[in-house]
């Protein structure tokens, strides 16, 4: 048996390896491909010459427009969650501001708590969902795309002004500081969304005239630069356009054409690049080449073992004998 022990090492060898490369992609690719419970991040967005309506001066205005968004993972409501729900939930607060001109009273501001699944990033009803502290139910995409994103016209994001889901299309890849991205635009339908109480001299009346109950439609495009390996957003450009209707008339409420700041794209490379790199290594790189290789290592023992049993020793073949026949001699 002793010379069948080296096939059976290899054999044994390439099936653990075999089991390596599946364990890392059915086993501990799941287990990392998720968002974080605590996540902590700032990110900003902005437009150097918007439009909008000057509410400090009860006017049309132009100028920077700077937005910022802050989210903070609660990870004792996450855990929570999950085991109420028997589904893998992140619970993030979001809270974010839009000024224009860089005084204690922003141009507009909400907060939100997003309850969503921590591999697809879809919504999850449940859990304190709300915005401005009223309950709601969200569906599609809302912080992220899933992990190992797919260049597919299949994915919704959630517009947080309508509130309502929209189609996010596939329109190519880009690189975008040295990381290849997925590139996704969203269109937003021009809505009516809110009614604002508004002086009616801003709609043609005159100037004792009182004040009016406008409507206020939205609309916007949005583009995507995606990480495909993680679903991170690493980069966004928001055109969106507002306005206020009454009898007849209108008057810009917003107009602008915002995009993350370049320190922002700069950080969100710099925080995703490598973890990027190695989940997909977990992912895809190291379950092929474990895998190619136990199935050769078992492939080459089998081989081995099939060669030696057929191979006969001389002494089998000859059947000598050393001795000398006392009558035929040897």
């Amino acid at each position: 048996m002793r010379k069948y022990l080296l096939p059976m090492i290899i054999m044994c060898v390439g099936a653990f390896i075999l089991t390596m490369g599946l364990l890392f992609k059915f086993y501990a690719y799941p287990r990392l491909a998720v968002v974080p419970t605590d996540q902590n991040t700032t990110q900003v967005v902005q437009d150097s010459n918007a439009k909008f309506f000057d509410a400090d001066n009860v006017e049309p205005g132009q100028g920077e427009l700077t937005t910022t968004a802050r989210i903070i993972g609660d990870p004792e409501a996450s855990k929570q969650a999950s085991e109420e729900t028997g589904k893998d939930v992140a619970i993030w607060n979001s809270g974010q501001v839009s000024d224009n001109n860089g005084d204690n009273i922003p141009m507009d501001g909400s907060t939100e708590v997003l309850v969503f699944d921590r591999h697809t990033g879809e919504a999850i009803n449940c859990c304190g969902e709300s915005k401005n502290g009223e309950a709601v139910e969200r569906s599609g995409l809302l912080v992220k795309f899933p992990f190992d994103t797919q260049p597919v016209d299949t994915y919704t994001w959630w517009d947080s002004t309508v509130g309502d889901a929209f189609p996010v299309k596939f329109t190519g890849e880009e690189d975008l500081q040295g990381m290849n991205t997925y590139v996704f635009t969203q269109e937003v339908p021009e809505t009516k969304y809110a009614t604002r109480e508004l002086p009616g001299n801003l709609f043609g009346g005159s100037a004792s005239s009182g004040a009016v109950e406008a409507d206020r439609y939205y609309s916007n495009k949005r583009t995507f630069w995606v990480d495909p390996v993680t679903g991170v957003v690493l980069d966004r450009v928001e055109e969106q356009k507002q306005e206020f209707r009454y009898n007849g008339k209108t008057l810009n409420a917003l107009e602008t054409t915002s995009r993350f700041t370049p320190d922002t794209v700069a950080g969100n490379v710099e925080d995703y690049k490598s973890k990027s790199a190695q989940l997909h290594m977990v992912q895809s790189t190291l379950p092929l080449i474990f895998t190619i290789l136990g199935i050769v290592l078992l492939l080459g023992g089998l081989v081995l073992s099939l060669v030696i049993g057929r191979r006969r020793t001389p002494e089998t073949e000859r059947n000598d004998d050393p001795r000398e026949d006392p009558v035929f001699g040897r």
